[in-house]
């Protein structure tokens, strides 16, 4: 039975349910002229402009239009170049841009061009989704305004102007309960409800595979990332996130941190804009102390940094008007770019000398390890942090108080923890061998731009290796994997390889994206994502039942005195153990000629003199 509501009573629920829209306590001065931005819309011919901008930043449009708009600026000028390049899991066509005045439309003419290559993409997050119209209008800006015409005598763009398309369609009022406008905009994930932003190694989605092939075939010197951030409220209206510790290449790290964020950060201020690092305060003893953020491979500027890449993850403000966010978003991609075309070679020698000295630890056991994770240092330097007072008030609600954001800034004298402490490294060998049973690793490897060659003939010999113990899988998925957790201890034993199977040589420019897919214990590695969990179950021929089990024991014991010394040691030294009949017989049984002796091995092996 349907009970029909009173119509007031139903006009109440519906009100009940109309979009809330948050707003920040506080918008720097500079951004109600936006200059930068009102001077692009301004030069702009009206058939160019986007609804962004037609909208005051109040509206954006569907997918339909940044293609049109992209297929317009083409064209508008001969520099401009739209690429198909892959499919959606809902059949939509994912594009980019290339912007060239060389139109060198070809991973092979960019490289012949010899000038630095800049990829920027928009929308992997497609309800935060000003950067599809801000970095339009940059394209606009340099081939048809003329006013970066300057950049392309010195760059080449790979623009992806929407990421996440699918997701970019589920146009709703209700997904962005953060955000400051647009009225409506598209989901985080994509349409298989994953996020791409954590798909960057395991490469699930046909999005990510297709930005892969873009990614290592233009092999670009530096990327954008651009998003909206979620969280406090506070001055800034723009953050950002660069691998700068040892999570990159030292040569490319030195300038991330001499050259670029200096100028940067600079240039920011000039223009009005309150800037910071990515991370958020923590009380630590009673005193707010700032904390970046540690990432692994997973996330867009990771993934570049193991390719010896510099990435800037941009990081508007979700609680300042969206034409705030979009002012800082296009200002934020201009400045960086005008610092990078300060000198173009000198990001270009730093990329190229970051993938010349990790390729050149590879087989060499008295080089340093390569940082595979870490966590945020105790190691400080002073940071004048721009907060914003906070202020109780009652709330019938909660029948208690809730703290709201003053208009009020709270100008904070504290320290940042910017520096990074190892806790997994690893050294590189001079490659790995994979067994041809495990083609779907040699596969991905593959599609991430990996150097490979087939072995010929079976090889067998001492390798290095890892036994697994203490493996526990998650109790529920994440990002479509049940991830794996383990102790991954290493050994050298006895294996065999069968021909056929795959050399990754590590004196390659991969090197370190292949130790951050490979090395079991980096956050990242194919073993944690789980993507083939019969690493883990151990064995293959089966085991024995007790009634035939301990008759096998019996006689060992009987016939290895030192065997029953080391089983007596462990039984005094572990209760558990001594308590656990089914893991006594089993310690026996694996060290019987009966166990297949590749029990929890990983079947990836490291090799350090290549001997076939």
């Amino acid at each position: 039975m349907i009970r029909l509501l009173p119509l007031i009573a139903l006009a109440a629920v519906c009100l009940a349910q109309d979009p809330v829209a948050p707003h920040s306590a506080f918008e720097p001065p500079a951004a109600k002229a936006a200059a930068s931005l009102a001077a692009s819309t301004k030069a702009s011919p009206p058939d160019l402009l986007t609804t962004g901008e037609k909208s005051d930043w109040n509206e954006t449009a569907p997918y339909a239009e940044a293609v049109d708009l992209s297929h317009r600026l083409e064209r508008a000028s001969r520099f401009v170049k739209v690429l198909d390049i892959g499919t959606t899991p809902e059949g939509r066509t994912l594009i980019a841009l290339v912007v060239s005045k060389d139109r060198a439309f070809t991973p092979e003419a960019a490289a012949r061009a010899n000038k630095v290559v800049i990829m920027i993409q928009s929308g992997i997050h497609a309800g935060e989704i000003e950067g599809k119209d801000t970095v339009l209008m940059l394209v606009r800006d340099m081939t048809v305004g003329k006013r970066f015409a300057g950049w392309l005598d010195h760059a080449i763009f790979v623009i992806i102007p929407v990421f996440n398309v699918d997701g970019h369609e589920y146009f709703s009022p209700y997904h962005r309960p953060s955000q400051n406008g647009p009225k409506s905009t598209g989901l985080r994930a994509n349409a298989q409800r994953l996020n791409l932003n954590r798909d960057y190694i395991k490469a699930d989605t046909p999005e990510m595979r297709a930005w892969l092939r873009i990614f290592n075939t233009w092999n670009p010197d530096f990327l954008f990332d651009n998003h909206v951030t979620d969280g406090s409220d506070f001055q800034y209206d723009v953050t950002w996130d660069m691998a700068r510790n040892q999570d990159i290449a030292e040569p490319a790290g030195a300038w991330v941190r001499e050259r670029f964020v200096p100028e940067l950060d600079k240039r920011m201020a000039a223009d009005g804009h309150l800037v910071a690092p990515y991370g958020a305060l923590r009380s630590i003893n009673g005193r707010r102390e700032f904390f970046m953020e540690v990432f692994s491979p997973r996330y867009s500027h990771l993934y570049a940094a193991v390719e010896n890449r510099p990435s800037l993850l941009v990081e508007t403000h979700s609680l300042k008007a969206a034409k705030t966010r979009a002012w800082a978003n296009y200002d934020i991609m201009r400045h960086a770019i005008d610092t990078i075309l300060l000198d173009p070679e000198a990001l270009r020698r730093a990329v190229r000398e970051a993938d010349r000295q990790m390729a050149a630890r590879a087989g060499h056991r008295s080089a340093a390890p390569v940082y595979l994770a870490g966590r945020v240092s105790d190691k400080s330097r002073p940071l004048l942090y721009h907060a914003l007072k906070i202020g109780p008030y009652p709330s019938e609600v909660t029948g208690a108080t809730v703290n709201r954001y003053l208009p009020e800034p709270d100008d904070l004298e504290t320290v940042i923890h910017d520096q990074i402490e190892t806790t997994v490294e690893a050294r590189m060998p001079l490659g790995y061998l994979i067994p041809a049973a495990w083609k779907e690793i040699a596969d991905l490897l593959a599609l991430h731009g990996v150097e490979m060659e087939r072995t010929t003939k079976s090889v067998e010999q001492e390798f290095e290796t890892y036994r697994f113990s203490k493996v526990a899988f998650a109790s529920a998925p994440q990002e479509g994997h049940l991830a794996v957790n383990f102790d991954a201890s290493p050994v050298t034993e006895r294996i065999a390889i069968p021909a056929g199977s795959w050399w990754v040589p590590m004196k390659q420019r991969r090197a370190r994206l292949v130790l951050s897919m490979l090395e079991p214990q980096a956050p990242d590695s194919l073993a944690h994502w789980g993507l083939v969990y019969s690493w883990f179950e151990g064995g293959g021929r089966g085991g024995a039942g007790e009634y035939l089990s301990e008759p096998i024991a019996r006689r060992m014991m009987a016939d290895s005195p030192e065997l029953r010394k080391q089983f007596e040691e462990k039984l005094a030294a572990d209760p558990q153990f001594a308590a656990d009949r089914a893991a006594r017989l089993q310690w026996w049984f694996q060290r019987s000629k009966y166990d297949a002796g590749d029990a929890l091995r990983y079947p990836i092996v490291r090799v350090w003199e290549k001997t076939w």
